[in-house]
């Protein structure tokens, strides 16, 4: 009997977005109600079903200077996120 080769491809897990994660694990550390924890579980989501990661530039300017930021910089899919991280960030410096 000759030997059947599987034909299934092997399902490739996809790029690493190692800066969109960078960006939800800082949002994760600020989160400090219910609200803000299902945006993190959401954004993960959308983490997820992204094809392309952010630059480091760009989360590194959303982090540390996001006065600056300009949101037409960001992909329109993760403008809800960035605007609730500013939120929380805004948030945490009045509380201090």
């Amino acid at each position: 009997m000759p030997l059947k080769k599987d034909s299934k491809k092997p399902q490739s897990k996809g790029k690493r977005k190692t800066n969109l994660l960078k960006l939800c694990a800082v949002m994760s550390k600020l989160a400090v109600d219910a609200v803000d924890k299902e945006v993190v579980k959401r954004f993960r989501t959308v983490i997820d079903s992204a094809e392309d990661d952010l630059t480091k530039n760009l989360v590194n300017q959303i982090i540390n200077h996001s006065d600056e930021l300009e949101l037409a910089t960001v992909p329109e899919m993760f403008h809800p996120y960035v605007k609730h991280y500013l939120f929380m960030k805004k948030r945490n410096t009045k509380k201090k």
